[in-house]
């Protein structure tokens, strides 16, 4: 035989709790009432369901005030603890930096790592002992996973097609420049811009990226067509290939500025138009609250976004 009870909001609400547990502090009708913002006759009205809802008189009149009966006594510190139950769903968790521990997975490529991750963590070394960081390079769909699932916690790159559900924030606009080593006979020779383009190309794809196929798409052209020698997965790899080389290279400019100097190569723009994009910040909807998260993209925003 199944029992069915009554829904516990047909019976009394929280509006009546908070009622009993004020007059129970108070022991004062016109006290309470003047908390709760309440007249006299809703607060009459209000005890008077109480009474029904527990069969108990709860608060009996005396000469000063009220005065609760043994049963009141008995399930004011369960009403209270209640009480505080529901208002701690109520408030907010915090984050604080410097002394919280926190694990961030990010995902971003290898220039991503290469480029955020010495200043981030000098950062966080400072302003955040207690939290870590790992960096991933997941494929599209595992990426869109591992966001929706908390897998991962924030994506930093260009990655387009993520779906409505992932929000995202625009750090800084970046575009393609060409590296060279010093040295280069195109260089010393002063050759015109366009005969970069007939010069041998290594050209970086790392998995996970689609900003590379528009350029390949501008460099495979028909009135273009440069002659691709070389391909690599890692944008990391380019800088030696190109210092020891006579082969060149777009890369994107943030990149290109880190390597220029300690590998002895050139930069130089490009002789054609290239795509240039958006880098961002990726992460899900279900997570756009978590104050942890809230804080690490406002780290990045700050150390890494473009002024204005």
């Amino acid at each position: 035989m199944i029992t069915r009870t009554r829904p516990l909001t047909r019976q009394l609400d929280l509006n009546l709790l908070e009622l009993f547990d004020v007059v129970w502090r108070t022991r004062n009708l016109t006290a309470a009432g003047e908390q709760l913002g309440l007249s006299q006759p809703a607060i009459s009205h209000g005890l008077a369901k109480l009474r029904r809802a527990y069969g108990d008189a709860l608060f009996v009149r005396m000469q000063r005030g009220v005065e609760p009966t043994p049963f009141a006594g008995q399930i004011a510190p369960t009403v209270a603890e209640a009480l505080r139950v529901v208002r701690g769903t109520l408030a907010k968790p915090s984050f604080e930096a410097a002394s919280t521990r926190r694990h961030f997975r990010i995902a971003m490529s290898d220039i991503g790592e290469r480029f955020f991750m010495p200043r981030l963590w000098l950062r966080l070394a400072r302003s955040a002992p207690g939290v870590t960081c790992e960096c991933l390079s997941p494929g599209h769909d595992e990426l869109q996973h591992g966001l929706a699932s908390g897998e991962i916690d924030l994506a930093v790159g260009f990655v387009p097609g993520l779906g409505a559900q992932v929000l995202h924030q625009a750090l800084f606009r970046e575009q393609f420049v060409y590296l060279a080593r010093q040295g280069h006979p195109l260089l010393a020779r002063g050759s015109d811009r366009g005969e970069l383009l007939r010069t041998s190309h290594v050209l970086a794809s790392p998995p996970g990226t689609s900003h590379l196929t528009a350029v390949e798409r501008v460099l495979m052209r028909r009135d273009v067509r440069a002659p691709v020698a070389l391909r690599v997965r890692s944008f990391l790899c380019i800088g030696p290939i190109v210092a020891e080389t006579d082969l060149v290279s777009p890369v994107p400019s943030n990149l290109a500025e880190l390597i220029s100097d300690h590998l002895a190569l050139r930069l130089i723009p490009p002789p054609i138009k290239l795509p240039s994009f958006d880098l961002k910040m990726y992460w899900h909807r279900r997570f756009d609250d978590d104050p942890a998260l809230g804080w690490l993209r406002a780290l990045m925003l700050e150390m890494f976004g473009a002024p204005g």
